[in-house]
């Protein structure tokens, strides 16, 4: 029987402070930077580090932003300020209910800025590894939800054109759970479009991969890319949301990539049993590493997940996703045997693994007193492993 299980609050932690070296800290709370004024910080990158801020203008006109500021270190170097230059460019054209808006791009003094639309609300990397910690599967209609809602943010990026009806070729390059807001009314939020490609652009970097490369598609590692990739990434977020596990890892980044070209990939239904088979395709179909195999559109990707939703016949809005993060009900995953498991999580800044622990059995004909050892014991075990964990939340803000 499932049960109804409230999520924990987040753990408070210090907002990151990884800095470019060099740069020092900056940003008092209430500075003046132009027109805006700055508050806490909310992440920061190799490049560039991004704060809450304050649009202020005349009358008592205010406007809440993220504001996303370049290390100074890096203003003489034409291809950052070019490729900063072509982030904002890009979020300025992306007007989408499911990805976040820019709104201004400038310079002050000799820092160069985005202004972007402040979203509040955790990413979906953060409740992914409190559900775990918290040994809570995220129900299967809330998950075919999200992925419809960035299906729908790929679709619009994947599609633009600019004033003329040409295809802009916009590919994301970095889908995945820490580029992914659930906004607090429950809306999914596409961000950072910071390594963004328009393939109808001639700037590119020939033999750089820019993203996470347990996220990156395996023709991308060799000099391939096209939309289809993003379609990839969001196939190992589907599994990763599914089976609450990291689908590649490797110890290190090599490997990593190893086993993205090569690793064997189970269906998710492997692990959670409560997958059914239409959504276990899905997901496959979005990771087949021949790109000609794979979903060749996010729409198509899109209208598959629609019909599963159909199937499923449980309508899930806004709302119900907002009512997931603060109370959701609870199914305990599987291990391969068959016994029950409890998924937990040991994360830091750049990576996460995951530690299954199995669910003590109900006692069979075993006196009370036994009982009561058993369960003893197991809470002793649990609160020492919650006691090791180290967390820390970090929103992408690099460029």
């Amino acid at each position: 029987m499932d049960v109804v299980r409230c999520l924990p609050p987040p753990i408070p932690v210090r907002p990151p402070t990884r800095l470019a070296r060099g740069t020092g800290s900056r940003a008092a709370q209430g500075e003046a930077f132009g027109p805006y004024v700055v508050h806490e910080q909310l992440g920061a990158g190799g490049m560039a580090s991004v704060h809450r801020a304050e649009q202020r203008g005349i009358a008592g006109f205010s406007k809440p932003v993220a504001l996303k500021r370049m290390f100074d270190n890096f203003a003489d170097d034409p291809s950052f300020v070019q490729s900063f230059a072509t982030e904002a460019q890009l979020a300025s054209l992306l007007r989408h209910d499911h990805i976040a808006q820019a709104y201004d791009f400038g310079k002050v003094g000799s820092t160069y800025y985005i202004a972007m639309e402040l979203v509040p609300g955790p990413t979906l990397q953060e409740m992914m590894n409190r559900a775990r910690a918290s040994g809570i599967a995220i129900a299967i209609p809330i998950i075919v939800e999200i992925l419809i809602q960035l299906c729908d943010a790929l679709d619009h990026a994947h599609n633009l054109c600019d004033d003329a009806g040409v295809p802009l070729g916009i590919i994301h390059r970095d889908v995945s759970p820490s580029n992914v807001i659930i906004a607090d009314a429950g809306m999914v939020k596409l961000i950072d479009f910071g390594i963004a490609k328009a393939t109808s652009s001639r700037s590119t970097n020939a033999g750089v991969i820019k993203g996470k490369f347990g996220y990156i598609a395996p023709e991308y590692t060799r000099g391939q890319i096209d939309a289809r990739a993003d379609l990839f990434a969001l196939g190992v977020l589907a599994h990763e949301l599914l089976t609450g596990k990291r689908l590649f890892t490797g110890d290190n980044d090599f490997a990593t990539l190893v086993a993205v070209r090569e690793g064997a990939t189970a269906p998710p239904s492997r692990t959670n049993k409560s997958v059914p088979a239409g959504l276990d395709d899905i997901v496959m179909t979005a990771l087949q590493r021949d790109p000609d195999l794979r979903w060749q559109t996010a729409s198509a990707m899109r209208n598959a997940l629609g019909s599963v939703a159909r199937r499923l016949g449980a309508a899930v809005g806004g709302q119900r996703i907002r009512e997931w993060i603060e109370c959701e009900e609870v199914h305990p995953t599987h291990d391969d045997d068959g016994e029950p498991s409890v998924i937990v999580t040991m994360f830091g800044p750049e990576d996460t693994g995951v530690l299954v622990a199995p669910v003590p059995p109900r006692p069979r004909g075993r006196s009370w007193a036994s009982q009561l050892i058993a369960v003893l014991v197991f809470a002793a075990v649990a609160v020492a492993v919650w006691q090791a964990w180290s967390v820390l939340v970090v929103w992408s803000a690099s460029g």
